[in-house]
């Protein structure tokens, strides 16, 4: 049955799907101006904009970001990269040279609000470029090439980079894919769990009940992963689990071959030095 939509903008933001394949067409100029300037109009504490956009258009740039920061190749096909930067420097010397008291870059509540206001900006625009016919598609691997990017970028100290979203006109409109909705993911006045059976169903819905096979490659990822972040025992338990249900499902892949439980937890340290490496002095008190 088709959805039925109270409005365009209802149903924009429903079928918002990420774009990985861009014709080979340049944004009007015009249009990407309209698109960025109506996301630096969404909210923000203080009224602050406490960011800045960095516009990546040059191949020179495109393919140091792909050969360097090893992102994906969209990025590289992409007629226009937007790199969303938490931005407190351009706020300090407005402050400096009003002869005004400031210390946000030493402070977690300015990182935490900016962080916020950041993600805002970039999702507005996001949506803006949905609205006139553009795709995009959120890179995430930003986290994986801090240092990379302060020298490709020339970012300087009190400017942290966030988010970087690829932009294009599309080869083809994608689906949007299946989400959880309120009934997983909306609290009445506290904080409930949903029943484990209940929970196990909805995201077996979201993925439509889809499965991996077994591979005896892929049973020994898991039990790395597995024996790495628990123990030798945990990790038996949920191969023997596997072999019982005879598949791989979508919690097991995800966290035990994709998004790695063991990998995910590493790098830590290096994103504090990071951090203090860009002039965000609060994380020191960590």
């Amino acid at each position: 049955m088709k959805k039925e939509y109270q409005n365009e903008t209802m149903k924009l933001l429903y079928e918002r799907a990420s774009c990985r394949s861009f014709q080979d067409k340049d944004i009007e100029e015009d249009l990407l101006n309209q698109v960025i300037d109506a996301g630096l109009h969404g909210a923000t504490g203080g009224n602050f904009q406490p960011y800045s956009i960095i516009k990546i258009t040059s191949e020179e740039t495109k393919k140091r970001l792909v050969d360097e920061c090893e992102m994906q190749k969209i990025v590289a096909n992409a007629p226009v990269n937007l790199l969303f930067c938490i931005d407190w420097r351009r706020l300090g010397r407005w402050a400096e040279a009003c002869n005004a008291p400031f210390t946000a870059t030493k402070s977690y509540r300015h990182f935490w609000i900016a962080l916020q206001d950041t993600v805002i900006c970039a999702q507005n625009i996001c949506t803006a470029a949905d609205s006139v016919g553009l795709g995009s598609v959120y890179i995430g691997t930003v986290e994986s090439c801090f240092m990379e990017l302060k020298s490709i970028c020339n970012i300087p100290e009190g400017v942290f980079p966030v988010v970087l979203l690829s932009l294009g006109y599309p080869t083809k409109y994608p689906a949007p894919r299946n989400k959880l909705g309120v009934e997983a993911l909306v609290h009445n006045e506290q904080y409930q769990d949903l029943d484990i059976e209940e929970l196990i169903k909805l995201h077996d819905e979201k993925y439509e009940h889809k499965t991996l096979p077994i591979t005896e490659e892929k049973l020994q990822t898991i039990y790395e992963v597995t024996a790495d972040v628990s123990d030798k025992s945990n990790a038996e338990n949920i191969i023997n689990t596997i072999k019982e249900q005879g598949h791989i499902n979508m919690a097991q892949r995800y966290f035990g071959l994709h998004y790695m439980a063991n990998w995910t937890c590493t790098g830590n340290q290096e994103f504090i030095d990071t951090l203090i490496n860009y002039g965000f002095d609060w994380i020191k008190g960590i």
